[in-house]
């Protein structure tokens, strides 16, 4: 039975183009009115999976359940399913109002031309885009199209709104400014939003949940503080924030933590969502941020400065411990610490979580 909970489960879709394995035996689930941020870098299927949900591509395997119902082999629109592209997609030769409006023009329903300006511009009011009604594509700004393109999307009340990279093509100041406006705005209507990015700062900043993507499929499906705080894998640990991965030996699993050496140090970490089971002397990896190193003179961990850099009130220190490079943030300048330094540093327990090296696996 199916869970009515969730407005879209994704059942062991998997396709391929030629030989190339692009999306891999795949099933997750989307809550009502979630909004989940698929992450990952370009080339690991996030496009192809979202075409796949809309039903512009065609799986070669597995089913897509829309609110209960087979829409596998669904046309487009018969769906409830709209999308805003990165490039907005915009039709020069129309309106702003013409623009929004053609989603319900060309929809199976017809309403009437009262209901269809009624709902035009409650879709600009949302974007604050009322008052451009005339106006063509060509007359507006990179953050108006986008705020257009938006209104178009969800003119038609979709069950899903699906959101390719769509705030790729703005400068930064505007990008996070829309990064605020479209969480709001999803928390206001309570439409399911997919949203796929490769930019870690806009996954964590706006999702419910985020799934981490690699070479077609999931490695890991968490909330935001989750994934930043217990990767699964070292693929996780990097991509998602900076870490630092400590190698270390695995003596014995105690619970919840683990007892493992570092630098020839003892070392308390967590077991976080690391699934494998680990033997004793079995080298494994450990995911460490770096503002949780805690600068002590009495550390028991040393190490020589190699590099410092600073940007944006966060100041990283660069130095070498146990065989490795690692990386500590500090908030604010400290000019005490200089290249070359040996600084001494305490690793708190728990600070660090055991990952996997391996990157297989649907979340």
């Amino acid at each position: 039975m199916d869970d009515v909970s969730n407005i879209l489960e994704i059942r062991g879709i998997s396709k391929s183009f030629g030989e190339t394995s692009v999306i891999r035996n795949l099933s997750f689930s989307v809550a009502r009115g979630e909004f989940l941020t698929v992450l990952g870098s370009s080339g690991c299927g996030k496009p192809t999976l979202l075409r796949i949900i809309c039903g512009l591509e065609e799986a070669d395997a597995g089913q897509v359940i829309l609110d209960g119902r087979d829409v596998t082999a669904a046309e487009p629109n018969l769906r409830e399913v709209n999308t805003v592209f990165q490039s907005y997609a915009l039709f020069p030769h129309m309106t702003v109002f013409d623009n929004v409006a053609y989603p319900l023009r060309i929809a199976k329903t017809k309403i009437s031309k009262a209901e269809l300006v009624r709902r035009v511009s409650e879709a600009l009011e949302l974007v604050r885009m009322t008052g451009y009604e005339r106006r063509y594509p060509s007359a507006l700004s990179g953050g108006q199209k986008q705020r257009i393109a938006i209104a178009r999307a969800i003119v038609g009340q979709p069950r899903v709104l699906l959101l390719d990279e769509p705030l790729g093509a703005l400068d930064l100041n505007l990008r996070r400014q829309m990064q605020t406006e479209l969480k709001n705005l999803q928390k206001s209507l309570g439409i399911t939003f997919i949203y796929i990015t490769h930019d870690q700062e806009e996954a964590l900043n706006m999702s419910d949940r985020i799934a981490v993507m690699k070479n077609g499929q999931f490695l890991q499906i968490g909330t935001p503080a989750e994934i930043y705080d217990s990767p699964k894998t070292v693929y996780a640990a990097r991509f998602v924030g900076e870490a630092n991965i400590l190698p270390c030996t695995f003596g014995k699993l105690t619970g919840e933590t683990a007892e493992v050496t570092f630098a020839g140090l003892p070392l308390t970490v967590r077991r976080g969502c690391a699934s494998r089971e680990y033997g004793h002397g079995e080298s494994v990896p450990a995911a460490l941020r770096g503002e949780k190193i805690v600068s002590s003179e009495s550390g028991r961990f040393s190490g020589a400065v190699s590099d410092i850099s600073f940007a944006g009130g966060v100041m990283r220190i660069t130095f070498g411990c146990g065989g490795t490079q690692l990386t500590a943030v500090r908030y604010g300048l400290d000019t005490s610490v200089k290249t070359g330094d040996t600084i001494r540093f305490e690793i708190p327990a728990s600070a660090a979580v055991l990952c996997e090296n391996d990157e297989g696996g649907t979340a």
